[in-house]
């Protein structure tokens, strides 16, 4: 996960300042201030049809050089017709691992430019590759800017261990500069205008800290120093480019930069413009793609100092689809439950009980708006007290709207509750204890038929991690109510995925306690205590260990000491592990829409939590829930269970036997083979052959890395 930034930073207006009392226009540093403000940038007509024809030149190059995306994007510009798949495709082909650095952060601007989000592409998160890859120490400071920029970029949400982190990388920069005040390439001794300017334009977005003004003020000296007489460096449109784009970012207008009576950085580079659109290395020589490409990210950088809008490399960053679960929670039970986009929390609560047909009151005309009233319960319900809040459980506690300066918004994985309130706590984290055969006291997954001490924690907006005390705690039918430690006790269990529920309800008045369900995993013995463990092929030995370790699957047998690897499973069975998996556990009293579903059966409820959730569609009129289940449509109930989306091109999976499915189950089976949860072999995916269960366990252990553990 980021680290923090640091807490001395300079914003850009600071560095801005700093720029223009340290260059001068005649290039010598300034002792004192302008008696004047500096006038703003100018983006000329001309330079604007530069953009546009290098623009239409970039887009006839195949393949599009990934190093473009970044100004098509700060332009508005569209790229071509699939590009983003492309990238995709790259990216999930490589599964993160790029042979460079320079690879890694060109492709993960590239892809967040098209719109993508490079912390999550089918479940992999660039983020933790780039800042673990040994590239950085080994290929210049020019690859440390680019990974620092592209960190900056980056909201990862990866607990994946990461050797670096941004502010690393900043003190990496700073400790790469050279005694003159540049940084030198990749093997060199001497410095080198390029990598100096990129170096600047990575350090612009972060804004730097008080440790970088010397660093600053010394480079942007030694750039001044080293300008040629035609406003160029080394000769090379592609390095000109770069220094504009480093000073245009520090907010330096590269239009004043020049020697005594020689051409400007600009005038350089319109210099090298060619007749039909795009860029030459030098005037008077050929249209060359690097310069094309530099050329455009340059009058882009320019451009966007002209009209005071962020640098070229910042704003790249693109959440994609969030999915958030959330809870409404009336003074007597429970309104509804379901998922929800994140987002707004308040805006994403409101279009779900429109969504559920339930009434709702709102004040949106306030700076935080709130409910007032849900299905007719107002605010002030018991003798003027009581109220509707809103709270969102993420990374192990609650967060209040009270607690945060702005509205609350809702991210992936996270709970949004809806609750009426007044003193009303809230349950926060469940804590396991057992005791193995020892007497040693043990954490986590029970023993199976092993008694089990749960202990309950609650928030009150002001503390979290309180006893909950006198809550009632409800497991298999019967309800014990917490001590003053907030701890319960219950009988050894048989292995599987439990709901505990919590709650606290008062006559007339709101709960003192909001209800919760935590989830209880109870562990099946270990794979070689079974008779026909030998059974298990070598490629399930793993997965099938872990979910009977994790209670999601158990024996077959009276006994249950079978665990039958390769009996084929019925579309009820593989639907009550999927949902034993995500925690959504059925109300038995439900009634299916289904017309072979009866009520009464041991899968009517699982059935029809399934069809609340959207697993499963009601439109056949038939579940068919003792046929056995094909990978096709394990396919469809893992892909709208996770919600799994698909991110590169359906030619990449390279199936033979998927072409002829219907359009949603080739999507479904695209998605699960992206996240490798389901991928076949041998160029087959075996669409119609009915899923086993050593195959549904690996699809579990597969599934659950990549859905949040919110309520665990």
């Amino acid at each position: 996960m980021r680290a923090a930034s640091m807490k001395q930073t300079l914003g850009k207006a600071t560095l801005l300042a700093l720029c223009i009392l340290l260059i001068g226009f005649d290039g010598r540093a300034m002792a004192e201030p302008a008696a004047s403000p500096k006038a703003a940038a100018v983006f000329t007509a001309d330079m604007q049809q530069a953009l546009d024809e290098a623009e239409r030149a970039l887009l006839a190059v195949q393949p599009f050089p990934d190093e473009a995306a970044v100004g098509f994007f700060k332009n508005g510009r569209s790229l071509p017709s699939g590009y983003k798949k492309q990238i995709a495709d790259r990216i999930l082909e490589q599964r993160g691992k790029f042979a460079t650095v320079s690879e890694l952060t060109r492709t993960a601007l590239a892809y967040s430019a098209a719109g993508g989000n490079m912390n999550n592409i089918a479940g992999i998160d660039l983020y933790p590759f780039l800042m673990n890859h040994a590239g950085i120490d080994t290929e210049g400071a020019a690859m440390v800017a680019a990974a620092y920029m592209t960190s900056n970029n980056s909201v990862s949400n990866s607990m994946e261990r990461t050797n670096r982190y941004p502010d690393l990388l900043y003190y990496q920069l700073l400790d790469m500069q050279l005694a003159d005040g540049s940084w030198p390439g990749a093997g060199q001794s001497q410095g080198d205008p390029a990598v100096t300017a990129r170096v600047l334009t990575a350090l612009t977005p972060a804004g730097g800290s008080e440790q970088a003004v010397q660093p600053v003020r010394q480079a942007l000296q030694w750039l001044k120093d080293k300008q040629q007489q035609d406003g160029g460096y080394d000769g090379k449109t592609s390095t000109t480019a770069q220094v504009i784009i480093g000073l245009s970012s520090m907010g330096v207008d590269a239009a004043e930069i020049s020697k005594e009576g020689g051409a400007s950085l600009l005038e350089h580079l319109m210099a090298a413009k060619q007749p039909g659109g795009g860029f030459a290395q030098m005037p008077g020589g050929d249209r060359d793609t690097s310069a094309t490409v530099n050329a455009y990210l340059a009058l882009t950088s320019y451009k966007l100092l002209s009209r005071q809008a962020s640098p070229l490399y910042s704003g790249l960053h693109h959440a994609g689809a969030e999915q958030a679960t959330i809870q409404v929670e009336g003074p007597g039970g429970t309104f509804a439950g379901g998922r929800i986009p994140g987002g707004d929390a308040v805006r994403a609560a409101a279009a779900f009980l429109q969504s559920k047909g339930l009434a709702y009151k709102l004040n949106a005309d306030a700076v935080k708006p709130a409910f007032t009233a849900i299905e007719g319960i107002q605010n002030g319900r018991y003798s003027g007290r009581g109220e509707w809040k809103i709270a969102v459980y993420w990374g192990g506690s609650w967060r209040y709207p009270e607690n945060n300066p702005s509205r609350m918004t809702i991210g992936d994985g996270g709970q949004l509750l809806v609750y009426y309130a007044a003193d009303t706590e809230l349950p926060e984290q469940m804590e396991v204890k057992w005791k193995d055969k020892n007497g040693q006291e043990m954490g986590g997954y029970a023993n199976a038929d092993t008694p089990v001490t749960l202990r309950i924690t609650k928030s009150n907006g002001q503390l979290g991690g309180l006893p909950a005390s006198g809550i009632t705690v409800t497991l298999r039918g019967t309800s014990k109510v917490a001590d003053s430690t907030g701890t319960v006790s219950f009988g050894g269990m048989k292995p599987g995925v439990y709901p505990v529920e919590v709650t606290k309800y008062r006559k007339d008045a709101a709960p003192a306690i909001a209800k919760r369900t935590f989830a209880l995993h109870v562990a099946s013995p270990e794979l070689a205590s079974f008779k026909d463990a030998d059974k298990v092929a070598a490629w399930a030995r793993y997965d099938i260990a872990s979910a009977l370790s994790s209670g999601y699957l158990q024996g077959v047998s009276a006994s249950g000491d079978v665990l039958a690897p390769k009996q084929k499973l019925t579309r009820a069975e593989f639907l009550t592990l999927l949902l034993r998996l995500m925690h959504e556990f059925p109300d038995a009293r439900a009634v299916s829409v289904f017309k072979d579903v009866p009520a009464g059966k041991w899968y009517s409820g699982t059935v029809a939590k399934a069809v609340d959730l959207g697993i499963v569609s009601p439109a056949s009129g038939k579940f068919e829930p003792d046929r056995g289940i094909t990978r096709e449509e394990a396919a469809v109930m893992v892909a709208k269970a996770a919600p799994l989306s698909t991110y590169g091109s359906p030619e990449r999976m390279s199936l033979a036997d998927v072409t002829g499915l219907p359009e949603a189950s080739r999507r479904a089976i695209q998605a699960v083979y992206e996240h490798e949860v389901m991928t076949g072999s041998g160029g087959r995916f075996a669409p119609k052959q009915v899923l086993v269960r050593e195959q549904a366990a690996a699809i579990l252990v597969r599934l659950q890395q990549l859905i949040p553990a919110t309520f665990y």
